[in-house]
């Protein structure tokens, strides 16, 4: 297993801010998961995806850090009812994975910049679909260190939100094939015409910053609806193309995302009485 010491966070996060992590570990294996029960149970301890919305402090995370980018990744279809997902799976690639297959249902996740454990972990979505419509099991690691294999109706989920209280991470996925929904050639690249189209690829950031506060009302129209005074403070500024996408132009840190993120939801509160939720997780 490889572990590194002092390193910046810069390098594992899309936003590229943060200070340095004092130690990540990288397991390959569920058994080296499993080595590291002891420091899974730490309460300051993080587990790393891809690295989307997620930033760290200026000043570094001083907990234990367990990073999945290495852990083996594995896509394949099970029987004619299943598709089986480990975590470190990009979404992008499941998405394309399916579409080829003419299985529907997950053209979505193409443009989901993060992992398919990622995506579940938040409910992760597009174009009126979420991470947890289609699961049907799931293997976790529990707070003891362990991993288990628990079916949906073990949780509960709404937009954005997963309950976790005795989960840290999750480790595979067998998501059930819809065999109701009808497969649409040609859906996967509307999808990413739409994406091209309305949000800033390519670029430095996390993904959405704040979550929608209702589904008729979007983050994105509240702050576009603030006008061009306040899009940027140091180095990270509000794209242009998505409101909701706070982009770093190379020179950004924590401390000027969260200011600029204070500064929104300030004025967003003050003009419409609206309390923004972040999506976004910092530490």
């Amino acid at each position: 297993m490889k572990i590194i010491k002092n390193i910046s966070l810069k390098k594992y996060t899309t936003i590229k801010i943060g200070g340095k992590a004092k130690i990540i570990y990288f397991p390959e294996t569920h058994n080296e998961i499993k080595d590291l029960g002891p420091i899974i149970q730490k309460k300051d301890t993080l587990i790393l995806g891809n690295g989307s919305n997620i930033a760290f402090k200026d000043k570094g995370y001083d907990g234990d850090l367990v990073c999945f980018k290495k852990l083996r990744k594995s896509l394949s279809l099970i029987g004619t009812g299943n598709i089986y997902a480990s975590a470190g799976v990009s979404c992008a690639r499941f998405a394309k994975f399916a579409y080829r297959n003419e299985i529907p249902g997950f053209e979505f996740l193409n443009g989901i910049p993060g992992t398919i454990g990622g995506a579940l972990r938040m409910n992760a979505g597009a174009f009126g679909h979420e991470a947890w419509d289609n699961v049907a099991y799931v293997t976790i690691v529990n707070k003891k260190g362990e991993l288990v294999k628990l079916h949906r109706s073990k949780f509960d989920f709404s937009y954005r939100k997963v309950s976790m209280k005795k989960i840290l991470a999750f480790i595979d996925v067998y998501f059930k094939i819809n065999k109701k929904t009808k497969f649409k050639p040609g859906l996967l690249e509307k999808y990413n015409k739409d994406r091209k189209n309305s949000q800033p690829i390519n670029q430095w950031s996390s993904g959405c910053i704040f979550k929608n506060p209702k589904k008729n009302i979007s983050a994105s129209a509240l702050i576009d609806d603030l006008g061009g005074e306040k899009r940027k403070y140091g180095g990270i500024y509000i794209s242009n193309k998505h409101c909701n996408y706070f982009i770093n132009d190379g020179s950004g840190s924590c401390s000027d995302l969260e200011k600029l993120i204070n500064i929104i939801k300030k004025e967003i509160y003050k003009k419409h009485k609206i309390n923004l939720e972040k999506e976004i997780c910092i530490y």
